[in-house]
């Protein structure tokens, strides 16, 4: 089982963000940031740099990041905040503390290739433009292949069933109000 240092290390996230110096530009221009008070990229940088990364992955709001890149190109440090953000979600993935509803769009997406099928009016305007019928999603073989080299099954019943933290009990996890998994007391 990976431990929170192994996989700190492997990213080297806190170096990366070290040269930040907190002016607010990635967040001041963030789009997500406008729309939701608690998605703060200057906040997930000061967290990180602080040491508190096992208390970033706990926040819901670090899944918000639609990662545009507008946070790298207004920063004067040229930190890649969206790549950091990416990382400490994998991070977080890794030791099991995924949202439900990131868990069931992800899900949605290996069975059925889609998150929600299009609606019959998009479909119509598709077809007033001109523009080729909309496939049915993956190709059901292909998706099936994808399932079984990832190991799907096994990964959806883990992320189900709250046991992604690893079978020694390093990082055991339950669910919070929130939807998302944080470590057990």
């Amino acid at each position: 089982m990976e431990t929170l240092k192994e996989i700190l290390a492997e990213y080297n996230l806190p170096a990366r963000a070290r040269s930040c110096y907190q002016c607010g530009a990635c967040t001041g221009g963030c789009p997500v940031g406008r729309i939701r008070w608690d998605f703060n990229p200057r906040r997930f940088i000061e967290m990180l740099i602080r040491g508190e990364l096992e208390d970033l992955l706990l926040l819901e709001s670090i899944w918000l990041c639609s990662h545009c890149l507008t946070c790298l190109e207004r920063c004067p440090q040229q930190i890649e905040v969206s790549e950091i953000i990416m990382h400490v979600k994998n991070c977080a993935a890794r030791l099991g503390n995924v949202p439900e509803n990131v868990i069931k769009m992800a899900d949605l997406i290996m069975n059925q290739g889609w998150i929600d099928k299009p609606v019959k009016r998009m479909l119509k305007k598709r077809q007033g433009l001109g523009l080729p019928e909309q496939p049915e999603g993956i190709d059901s073989e292909e998706r099936k292949a994808l399932c079984r080299c990832l190991d799907w099954s096994a990964k959806m019943k883990a992320f189900k069933t709250g046991k992604s933290g690893g079978a020694d009990g390093r990082f055991p996890v339950s669910n919070n109000k929130k939807g998302v998994r944080e470590r057990a007391s």
